[in-house]
C-alpha cells in the first residue's frame, strides 16, 4: 500500500468525527442557538481531540451564514494557537467573499475553551435490551489526568439498576467502553455528557416513581455532575433528524417492520406472560374443528392479533415503545446507519396515536407477532409451526 493510501485510512476517522460535529452545528443553527452555546457543546470535541480544530474550522467556512461567522469569532476568542487563529481568520475571510454579512461582537465572557487544559466531560450510551435496560457513562477529565467515570445501568421500567464510580487512565476507559462493553449486538456510542446526565437523572425518577430507592452513591453523581446540564432536545435523536422529516411517509413507516431483522431489535420481544393469554386464543383458532375458508380463518386470526395489540399497547405502552425507538434511532445515526434510524423515528412518531385499525403501526406488528408465535413455539416444544400462520410484515 502507498504512503497516500494509509495517509487516507489514517484520515477517514478524523473526516467522519468533523462531518459529525458540522451536522451537529447545522442542527444547532436551525434552532436558533446562539454561536457560544453551540461553541460549549462542540468544546468537548476539540478538548479531547485538540487535532480536530483546524479541519472543523475550514469545513465551518463551508457553511455560509452570519452564526457561523459570530461561531467562528467566539473560537477566535477564545483560543490561543496561532496556527487555529490563522485558520479562523482565513474562515472568515471566505465568509465575506461568499457574501455573508454580520455584526461584530465580542464575548464579555472568559475564554470557555481551554484545549491544553482538562476537557469537557465524555457521555456513552448504549444499545437498549429487550427490558428497556441499557448503559450510561458519563466520563469527568481529571486535572492530573485520567477521568472519573460514572457508569450506570439504567432502566425505563424500574430506573437506576446499577451505580458505579470510579477512576480510570484514558487508555482504561477506552477499553472499558470497547473491549468490556460494547459488542456487536449492543453497540456503546458517544453522546453528549448533559444528554447521559438527563439521562440518568431520568431514571432516578424513576426508580422513585415505582417506589425504589436509588443507589446510595447517587447523591455523589448530583455533587459530581451538577454543572453537567442539557438543554437540547429529548430524546437526543431530534437534533440529527427532524420529526416533519419523518411524518406522512408511509413507505418509511412500513421499512420499520423490517428493523427486527437486526441487532439489538432482534432480541426484543414482549414479556410471555403478557402475550400467554392471546398465544392461547390463536392455538385454539388455528386448531378448531370449524370448518372455515381460508380467508374466513385468516380474518379470525388478523381480528386475534389487534385485539390483542390494542390490548397490549394502551397509550402509557405506546409511549414507552416510542421513546425506546428514538434512542435506538440515536445510536442507529451514530453507527452511520441514517435510513435505519429515520425508519425508527418514523415508527415512534407514529406511536403517539391509537393504532390504525387498517394498517397498524408496522414495527408494533411484528413485536407482537414474533413474541406470540416465539412462545408458542417454546410450548410446542421448538416444533415447525403450521404453514401459513406468519402474519409478520415484510419488506
Amino acid at each position: 500500500m502507498s504512503t497516500r493510501g494509509k495517509d487516507n485510512e489514517a484520515d477517514a476517522p478524523l473526516s467522519k468525527k468533523i462531518h459529525e460535529i458540522l451536522q451537529e452545528v447545522e442542527a444547532a443553527q436551525i434552532r436558533d442557538i446562539k454561536p457560544q452555546e453551540i461553541l460549549q457543546r462542540i468544546s468537548s470535541y476539540l478538548q479531547h481531540e485538540a487535532s480536530l480544530a483546524i479541519p472543523l474550522i475550514d469545513g465551518l467556512a463551508e457553511l455560509p451564514s452570519s452564526q457561523t461567522a459570530l461561531l467562528l469569532e467566539e473560537m477566535q476568542a477564545v483560543l490561543k494557537d496561532k496556527r487555529i487563529l490563522k485558520a479562523i481568520r482565513k474562515g472568515l475571510y471566505r465568509l465575506r467573499q461568499k457574501g455573508v454579512e454580520w455584526e461584530r461582537k465580542a464575548s464579555p465572557e472568559k475564554p470557555i475553551l481551554r484545549l491544553s487544559q482538562p476537557g469537557a466531560p465524555e457521555g456513552y450510551v448504549g444499545a437498549m435490551d429487550p427490558q428497556g435496560s441499557r448503559v450510561v457513562i458519563i466520563a469527568r477529565p481529571r486535572a492530573h489526568g485520567g477521568a472519573r467515570v460514572y457508569f450506570s445501568i439504567v432502566s425505563d421500567v424500574d430506573g437506576i439498576q446499577r451505580l458505579e464510580i470510579t477512576d480510570l487512565t484514558n487508555k482504561g476507559l477506552r477499553e472499558f467502553v470497547n473491549e468490556s462493553l460494547a459488542s456487536d449486538e449492543f453497540p456503546v456510542v458517544e453522546a453528549p455528557a448533559g444528554y447521559c446526565a438527563h439521562v440518568l437523572r431520568e431514571a432516578a425518577e424513576q426508580s422513585r416513581s415505582v417506589s425504589k430507592s436509588v443507589p446510595k452513591r447517587y447523591e455523589d453523581v448530583e455533587k459530581g455532575l451538577s454543572d453537567v446540564q442539557w438543554d437540547g432536545p429529548v430524546p437526543l435523536i431530534y437534533q440529527h433528524i427532524q420529526e416533519e422529516a419523518v411524518k406522512d411517509k408511509p413507505r418509511l413507516l412500513k421499512e420499520s417492520a423490517a428493523l427486527h431483522r437486526m441487532a439489538p431489535f432482534s432480541s426484543w420481544f414482549l414479556y410471555p406472560e403478557a402475550v400467554r393469554k392471546y398465544a392461547e386464543d390463536i392455538k385454539e383458532a388455528e386448531a378448531s374443528h370449524i370448518v372455515l375458508t381460508p380467508q374466513q380463518k385468516d380474518a379470525r386470526l388478523n381480528s386475534l392479533y389487534k385485539e390483542a395489540l390494542h390490548e397490549l399497547f394502551p397509550e402509557a405502552q405506546r409511549l414507552l415503545w416510542k421513546r425506546r425507538l428514538e434512542e435506538m434511532a440515536y445510536i442507529l445515526w451514530k453507527m452511520g446507519k441514517q435510513r435505519e434510524a429515520s425508519m425508527a423515528v418514523s415508527a415512534a412518531v407514529d406511536l403517539k396515536t391509537p393504532f390504525s385499525t387498517i394498517t397498524p403501526n408496522p414495527f408494533a406488528w411484528n413485536l407482537l407477532l414474533k413474541s406470540l408465535y416465539a412462545l408458542m413455539e417454546r410450548e410446542r416444544g421448538g416444533k415447525e409451526r403450521g404453514e401459513g400462520s406468519s402474519r409478520i410484515i415484510t419488506v
